[in-house]
């Protein structure tokens, strides 16, 4: 019986042996996601959930944070009695202590209910506040929004827009029908306005890497060829003494998708055309179209590059940009949702 309970003891210790050294891998392996939300004067960690939604196509960057309950009170005040909107707003993100800046901007609604619902806006946000009315004679993109957009570097192509008016209008509307009339998008990144066309905002100097077998979430990407790409551009030139002057390229089908570009400047239709193939050669590639989710590193951006890496199927291996993030931080994890646009290489 003794050598039956030593042996028995023996196997228990090896078992419990076995099970430290499991522990310890997975202990190695587990991320803990973390938090952290500076409110005007308050501190808010581990969050109930964030999203944040980067994109190209907007002028502005948003976020919508979650408050639970827990914090309905911060020492003897209601947390709503200390946080107002246009109060300035950084949220970090990360895992295992680790934390990464993924919003900057200022509060631009409180929904006022439980949980707490806090709505927000980038840099932008204090330029949908002011108000403006000129005339100007002749005006040039760059002084323009040097004038309206003081304290940021001002990165932009040199466009004669002409005549101009702006009757009350905030900066963020006069910017926004540059980009409905003109096709001129724009970002605050960091310090700097930067304004050019979608294609124009590739940073060829962040490459993230997803390989498709370990770094993915989700999948929702779709292997498109050149021929099956069915695009048609239509090119407008806004000259600047207000007349408009188009070409078309691409498809000729009917049923083709037909969008539609705006130039800004006193281009010959050979100039025009030869803009507009460029854009057509950057929207039709073979390669991937759609979306791919990955965790919350590595930390891709709007305007950053992704390169898809398929082991299974090395030819449709590229390089991309991002056109939209996602951010999500919930009970479901820490992802980004990453939209892609063309091929860059």
């Amino acid at each position: 019986m003794r050598k039956i309970i030593l042996i028995s003891l023996a196997l228990l210790s090896t078992a419990l042996t076995q099970a430290r050294t499991n522990l310890n891998t997975n202990d190695m392996l587990y991320l803990n996601m973390n938090s952290k939300a500076v409110l005007g004067s308050i501190q808010l960690n581990n969050i109930t959930s964030f999203n944040i939604t980067q994109t190209v196509q907007e002028l502005s960057s948003t976020a919508k944070l979650v408050v639970p309950k827990a914090y309905g009170k911060i020492g003897q005040k209601p947390i709503l009695e200390l946080m107002k909107v246009g109060d300035p707003v950084k949220i970090d993100l990360g895992y295992n202590g680790v934390y990464n800046q993924e919003f900057e901007g200022y509060i631009s609604e409180i929904e006022a209910d439980a949980p707490l619902i806090i709505h927000c806006d980038d840099k932008m946000w204090p330029y949908k506040q002011n108000n403006w009315v000129k005339h100007y004679k002749r005006i040039e993109l760059k002084p323009l929004l040097q004038e309206l957009f003081p304290g940021l570097t001002i990165d932009s192509p040199q466009v004669n827009l002409g005549k101009l008016e702006i009757d009350n209008a905030s900066s963020y509307n006069v910017i926004q029908d540059l980009q409905n009339d003109h096709g001129l998008y724009s970002r605050i990144t960091g310090n700097t306005l930067k304004v050019g066309l979608a294609y124009d905002f590739a940073d060829l100097s962040k490459v993230h890497t997803y390989d498709i077998r370990s770094d993915v979430k989700a999948n929702e990407l779709k292997y498109k060829r050149k021929e099956d790409m069915q695009v048609r551009f239509k090119a407008v030139a806004n000259l600047p003494n207000g007349k408009k002057k188009t070409v078309m390229v691409g498809s000729k089908l009917p049923n083709a998708s037909e969008k539609t570009l705006n130039f800004a400047g006193n281009f010959s239709e050979a100039e025009l055309k030869q803009k507009a193939e460029a854009v057509l050669a950057k929207a039709v590639f073979d390669g991937y179209t759609g979306s791919v989710t990955g965790f919350g590193n590595p930390l891709t951006r709007c305007g950053d590059c992704l390169k898809i890496i398929d082991e299974q199927n090395p030819e449709r291996e590229g390089t991309y940009m991002i056109e939209t993030v996602e951010i999500s931080y919930d009970d479901n994890g820490f992802s980004r949702k990453n939209t892609l646009s063309y091929k860059v290489y």
